[in-house]
């Protein structure tokens, strides 16, 4: 048992990220789109306002808190 333990964590240890093609373009902007009409400006879902950040700005803020996420993407969908 301690074998398989310490074979999976130098397994996931010694793995690579793997990264996703950036989205460009006009299939950016539908994405974002339709990221921000899934919700009907409620914000109440942390992952959705996630990916519509992520999609926007290619990453996450340092700080990233419920609270400022629902904020950033309210303010992405209103101002894109």
């Amino acid at each position: 048992m301690k074998m398989k333990a310490l074979l999976l964590l130098s397994a996931l240890t010694f793995m690579t990220p793997v990264y996703a093609c950036p989205i460009e373009g006009q299939d950016k902007d539908q994405l974002i789109s339709d990221l921000c009409s899934m919700d009907d400006g409620k914000w109440e879902s942390n992952r959705l306002n996630e990916m519509i950040i992520l999609a926007k700005y290619e990453k996450l803020p340092p700080e990233a808190t419920t609270k400022g996420n629902r904020t950033l993407a309210a303010l992405t969908c209103e101002l894109g």
